[in-house]
């Protein structure tokens, strides 16, 4: 495991407010794709689901949100006859719905339903773990988000882990280029909160670079989430063990 510096660092997920800073020639040749991402970290409102993305192949995406005591799950529901666009509120973060807003871009109509219209939805629980562990992605049509199971692997190997503030940042590097992210991870704990990122920069399918419109699976910051809360726990006794 390596001590994180200034110099070594592509990319650093701050403890005041995570921000992320992306190596400049990964930004322009994968910018476009991605209009979208910065949208992950911010809380996102029913005001702001007009900004998602609604995806040109039709493919879905999730996103799990929980900043402070708030979690949000976005699903892009793109396979139906009716796209939408579907944040599920857990106000209390306690996995329990509070609300449900849903966006259909193609018609602008919105909606308040009691629950979710969409057949991708099963439990809240269920779904926030789905979605940490990517089995949201592998069950549906999606893109191929770097998940758990990435980020399990790289600890049990020891390799591209750097310490940094309150938590741990892991890296996956193109093969083909070693010094470009392609995914990248954080997790950490302070003053009883949980921090817990995923992030696909892009990957790659055959020879075709396919950066997904939302680049964060997996946005958690100073989270309550007692899901956040278990998944941080179990990786840092992984690397601490």
């Amino acid at each position: 495991m390596c001590k994180m510096t200034k110099k070594s660092a592509i990319s650093i997920f701050r403890s005041c407010g995570i921000a992320v800073l992306l190596l400049a020639a990964a930004f322009s040749l994968f910018a476009d794709g991605a209009v979208s991402s910065d949208l992950a970290i911010e809380r996102i409102t029913p005001e702001k689901i007009k900004l998602m993305p609604m995806t040109k192949d039709f493919r879905n995406y999730f996103l799990f949100q929980s900043i402070e005591n708030e979690t949000n799950i976005i699903i892009g529901d793109f396979v139906g006859a009716e796209k939408k666009i579907v944040i599920i509120q857990d106000a209390g973060a306690d996995n329990v719905i509070d609300s449900v807003f849903e966006y259909y871009p193609e018609t602008g109509k919105n909606i308040r339903p009691s629950k979710t219209t969409s057949e991708i939805f099963t439990e809240l629980a269920a779904m926030k773990k789905d979605i940490i562990s990517g089995k949201a992605f592998t069950d549906n049509y999606a893109y191929k988000m770097r998940s758990l199971p990435s980020l399990v692997e790289k600890l049990k190997k020891g390799s591209d882990i750097y310490k940094y503030s309150h938590g741990y940042t892991v890296k996956l590097y193109d093969p083909d280029k070693p010094s470009t992210i392609m995914s990248e991870f954080f997790f950490g704990r302070k003053d009883g909160t949980y921090d817990l990122i995923f992030k696909t920069n892009y990957y790659k399918l055959y020879d075709t670079v396919i950066v997904p419109p939302m680049q964060y699976s997996v946005y958690c910051e100073r989270s309550t989430d007692p899901i956040v809360k278990e998944t941080v726990e179990q990786l840092i006794k992984m690397v601490e063990r």
